[in-house]
């Protein structure tokens, strides 16, 4: 029994470092979570994509329907959904400043991806995007799941 309770002391010291170096979740989700699953799956809520400001009726509404949380708890949750579930950004059609407001990216990186679609046409794929000249491919890689290419066909 000692050599089991040694094995179980050396493997736990082994491991706490691991455990404790796992980034913790971000609040808006944990709040996301803990409001919405009352009365639907989580994957309901993430297989839409919506603008901060629909975000923000769709909880209204949920609120009106019995969802329960503090004002600033809402706010959370709103202010999380906008920012990992909005709409998907066209990088084939949008201007460069379109593209800084609706991606983050910074002004020049968003001239230098107009300018490279401008000549040598739409992009087809992550891979393109990252490859043309002036863009932050580590930038682009971040920021990944926002960028819809269903118009560089």
């Amino acid at each position: 029994m000692n050599i089991v309770r040694s094995v179980l002391t050396v493997a736990s010291l082994l491991l706490a470092p691991a455990v404790f170096a796992q980034p913790a979740s971000e609040p808006g989700k944990q709040l996301l979570d803990r409001t919405c699953t009352a009365c639907h799956t989580i994957d309901t809520v993430m297989d839409q994509r919506n603008t901060k400001d629909r975000w923000s009726q769709v909880v209204d509404d949920m609120v009106s329907r019995g969802a329960q949380a503090s004002d600033a708890d809402l706010t959370r949750i709103v202010d999380y959904l906008g920012k990992i579930r909005a709409p998907k950004i066209s990088v084939n059609t949008l201007n460069a400043a379109d593209l800084t407001d609706a991606s983050g990216l910074p002004k020049d990186s968003a001239a230098a991806i107009v300018d490279y679609r401008d000549k040598h046409g739409a992009f087809k794929n992550l891979d393109e995007l990252k490859q043309a000249p002036g863009v932050d491919a580590a930038a682009i890689d971040k920021k990944k799941d926002l960028f819809d290419f269903s118009n560089g066909k």
